[in-house]
C-alpha cells in the first residue's frame, strides 16, 4: 500500500472515530445527565420573560410561548397599579430566575389558551408548583375557576388559607 493511500485512509478511520465518539457522548448525555421532566406530562422549560405575578414568557422547544398561570390572579402591577402588584411580581420573578429547573403542564381540566393567545399552565420550580408558594406568599387576590375540576386545586387554597392566617402578602 503507498504511503499516500495509507494517510489517507488513516484520516478516514480518526474521522469516523470522531463521528463514533461524539454519538456515544450525546447518546451518554441525553440518556444520564440532560434534565427530565419529572413527570410524563412536564415538559422542562425555560424562562424568557417574567411579567408579572402570574403571567411569564417560556422557551419551548425553542419557541417563545407567552403564558398565563393557571387558576390565579395577583395584584396587577404592569398598566395598572394595584396594592402588592409589585411585590407579587417580584416574588415571582425570583422564583423564576433563581430556579435551577422550571417544568410547565397545560391544562387538562379545561381550555389550553386564554382570550389573549396566552397558554395556560401549571408551573414547576425545582419542583414545587408555583402557583401555589404564590398562594403561600400571600399574592393570590382571587381564584379563576371556569367551573373545572382544576387538578391542583385544592393545594392552592389551602397554601392561600395558610398565608391569611400567617397574615403574609395581601393579608398584613
Amino acid at each position: 500500500m503507498k504511503k499516500k493511500n495509507l494517510k489517507k485512509m488513516k484520516k478516514q478511520i480518526a474521522g469516523a472515530l470522531t463521528v463514533l465518539f461524539l454519538a456515544i457522548a450525546q447518546f451518554v448525555y441525553t440518556e444520564y445527565f440532560a434534565p427530565k421532566p419529572s413527570s410524563p406530562e412536564r415538559q422542562i422549560v425555560t424562562l424568557d420573560k417574567c411579567v408579572d405575578g402570574d403571567t411569564a414568557w417560556f422557551k419551548i422547544s425553542g419557541e417563545r410561548v407567552k403564558s398565563r398561570f393557571l387558576y390565579i390572579d395577583t395584584p396587577e402591577s404592569t398598566n395598572k397599579k394595584e396594592y402588592m402588584g409589585k411585590e407579587a411580581s417580584e416574588y415571582t420573578k425570583n422564583q423564576l430566575q433563581n430556579a435551577s429547573s422550571i417544568e410547565i403542564e397545560f391544562n387538562a381540566d379545561g381550555d389550553q389558551y386564554d382570550k389573549y393567545d396566552r397558554a395556560l399552565l401549571w408551573v414547576f420550580v425545582d419542583g414545587q408548583l408555583l402557583q401555589e408558594k404564590i398562594a403561600r406568599a400571600g399574592f393570590v387576590k382571587k381564584y379563576y375557576d371556569y367551573g373545572y375540576d382544576y387538578k391542583y386545586k385544592d393545594i392552592i387554597i389551602k397554601a392561600d388559607e395558610e398565608a391569611r392566617k400567617e397574615k403574609v402578602g395581601l393579608y398584613q
